[in-house]
Parts: C-alpha cells; sequence; structure tokens
C-alpha cells in the first residue's frame, strides 16, 4: 500500500466548498429582527381628548408588556404592564386609572391633560425572557375654539372687552345727564332766599288782608223832633232813617 496521496499545497479542497455553502443557507435562514417603535395618535392631542400611543412591529412571541413614565425603562416609574397569558393589565405606581394597555402592546390614554405630555417607553419580554424597548412622545396643548386660531380667539376677545367698556361708558353718560337734570329741576323749584335786612315775607298769595276796626253805624238813629217840619207826632222820641238824620245836621250846621 502506497502512502495517501496529498493535496498540493493551494488547491481547491472538496469540503471547503461544502462548508461556504452550509454557511450560505445558514445565513439565509436566520430570521430578521426589526426594531419596534411608538407613534402617538394624534400627535399633539388637546386637553381632555383620548391618546392611543401605537405600538408598531411588534413580535408574535412577546409574553409581556410594560409601559414606563421616561425616557427609558430603567429608573422610570412604571404605569401598568400586561400579561398576554391571562389578558390583564397589572398597575404600577404611575398609574392614574386612565391607561389602558391592550394585547398589541398599545397604551390608551383618557382624558389627557398637559400633565401627562412627556416620553414613554414601552419594554416587551419575549419567550425567551429576552427585554426590548422603545420610547415614543405624547404631545398635548390647550383646549381651544375649535376651527379658530389663537389669534383670531384673542381678537374676538379683545373686541368683546371694548364693546363691553363702551356700553359702561355711555350708561354712565346718561345717568351723569338725568342726575344734572333733576337737580337743575330742583334748584329751579326752590324758593328765592330773603335779602339782608328783610325777614322772610309771611304773608302769601292767597291771604287776605285782616279787616280793620269798623265803627258800626246804626241804621236809624234816635233824635229830639224839636226843629224839624212836619206835624208832631207823639210825645217821645222819634226814629229817623239814616239817610233822614244826614240832612237834619246838614240844616243844624247852617
Amino acid at each position: 500500500m502506497g502512502p495517501p496521496s496529498v493535496a498540493p499545497h493551494g488547491g481547491h479542497r472538496p469540503w471547503q466548498g461544502l462548508l461556504i455553502t452550509a454557511s450560505l443557507l445558514t445565513f439565509w435562514d436566520l430570521p430578521t429582527t426589526v426594531q419596534f417603535t411608538i407613534e402617538a395618535l394624534p400627535s399633539s392631542a388637546a386637553e381632555g381628548k383620548d391618546v392611543l400611543l401605537l405600538a408598531c412591529n411588534i413580535s408574535e412571541t412577546i409574553q409581556a408588556y410594560y409601559w414606563h413614565k421616561g425616557k427609558t425603562a430603567e429608573g422610570s416609574p412604571l404605569i401598568a404592564g400586561y400579561l398576554i397569558d391571562v389578558q390583564v393589565n397589572i398597575p404600577g405606581t404611575a398609574y392614574s386609572g386612565r391607561e389602558t394597555i391592550y394585547s398589541n402592546g398599545s397604551l390608551l390614554f383618557q382624558n389627557v391633560t398637559l400633565e401627562d405630555a412627556g416620553s414613554y417607553t414601552l419594554r416587551t419580554i419575549n419567550a425567551n425572557y429576552d427585554s426590548d424597548q422603545a420610547t415614543g412622545q405624547l404631545h398635548v396643548h390647550q383646549n381651544n375654539v375649535p376651527g379658530l386660531p389663537v389669534g383670531d380667539v384673542a381678537g374676538i376677545v379683545t373686541g368683546v372687552l371694548v364693546g363691553v367698556a363702551l356700553v359702561a361708558a355711555l350708561v354712565c353718560f346718561l345717568l351723569l345727564a338725568r342726575t344734572g337734570s333733576i337737580q337743575r329741576d330742583l334748584r329751579e323749584q326752590r324758593p328765592p332766599a330773603s335779602t339782608p335786612g328783610h325777614g322772610p315775607s309771611h304773608r302769601s298769595a292767597f291771604s287776605a288782608p285782616l279787616p280793620g276796626p269798623r265803627t258800626t253805624t246804626p241804621l236809624y238813629e234816635m233824635s229830639v223832633g224839636h226843629g224839624c217840619s212836619g206835624p208832631a207826632g207823639p210825645k217821645g222820641p222819634r226814629i229817623y232813617p239814616q239817610q233822614h238824620l244826614a240832612e237834619l245836621r246838614f240844616r243844624k250846621t247852617q
């Protein structure tokens, strides 16, 4: 038996081609792992609205989800966890009662506030207990009037305030004018003040002058009948009318 043949140095061996072929087939059969991502729907929510942090490209081998409030899962407070086998949410220290985790790993925020804005991280655990994580952003803005920009809302508010101020000024002007008219009428109706040195007049326009003392003159007067013409009457005093008495006095003076 002769010695085994030895291939020349630098020649091609058949088993080397088999190794290269096996390596290529193994590389092609390896599963490609795609990093999952987090997307907020909507990207910017108003106060009081609901926001869904959607987990995209989640592997089918995931067994548990854990949501943390922060840029990383390490050292950030746990909001809640979800176990796929039992399909139950496990609340954490940062749970507010408004968060819900679904079986696809997405997190629903209900009635968001300005304090909810920030970074949120999802950590996954697969069947081999390997961990992976991704971070998303939650943006929250103040709830403005729907369909109107902030500048238009400010213009409307300013116009309303100016209108209210004008109405208030008009009301004040009318009240002052009415008050001045009332005071002017009162001054016109006030009686004139008495001049110095003269007392107020106590005589009213409706008062009549008091009657002075009167000397009553009887309609008839008793007189002695001597010196009178005419037949003599019975003895004793005679009574003459007043006009006759005047004639008698006139004759007596003559």
